[in-house]
């Protein structure tokens, strides 16, 4: 595994758990989307990126197909990994650095299925917008969101891009309750 370190965070000790392996269900990646997602991935994806990867359990659908690269705000060293990590890039990086910081030219976009579950409840309106902008300039035809919707009432962030780039997205729901549950955003294969 290759670990590449664009940022240093202090985070709330609340998200430690994301970054292990010892609940069961941080070991099972988000079923029955990711299931569908990998179902209708064209042919010319090779490689599955994830924005808040935390312990890369929805890799796991991906892990032995495509190449993997993570996104998060944790240390390489105290994340244990729920995935196989001998196909995984983890860089230590949020949304926002990544936008301003990264050096993109290492990564073709075109070839790639963009995925977040719970990270966008994090980013302001303003980076939502500019995230989904960025991806779609750089020929990203396969984008996943798993978030709360906009007409969420709860404690979260909504998913709240601005208007014209929401309207881009099928909207699906994949778990049993569908109130106060993230819903699936689905730009595949434009």
């Amino acid at each position: 595994m290759e670990n590449n370190i664009i940022t240093n965070y202090s985070y709330n000790s609340f998200f430690d758990h994301y970054f292990s392996n010892n609940e069961e269900w941080m070991n099972k990646y988000e079923s029955p989307l990711l299931d569908y997602v990998k179902d209708n991935l064209p042919d010319y994806i090779n490689t599955i990126i994830n924005f808040g990867c935390a312990n890369g359990r929805d890799f796991i659908p991906f892990q032995n197909d495509f190449n993997c690269i993570g996104f998060d705000l944790a240390s390489p060293s105290i994340i244990k990994w729920a995935c196989k990590t001998d196909n995984l890039t983890y860089y230590r990086c949020s949304v926002e650095d990544y936008l301003d910081k990264f050096n993109h030219d290492s990564i073709d976009l075109s070839s790639c299925l963009i995925y977040t579950q719970g990270t966008l409840m994090y980013v302001s309106y303003e980076n939502q917008t500019r995230f989904i902008t960025y991806l779609l300039k750089h020929n990203c035809k396969n984008i996943v969101f798993h978030e709360y919707p906009p007409d969420y009432v709860g404690p979260h962030t909504k998913f709240n891009p601005d208007s014209n780039l929401l309207s881009l997205f099928e909207r699906r729901h994949f778990r049993e309750k569908i109130d106060g549950e993230p819903t699936g955003f689905l730009y595949l294969n434009k």
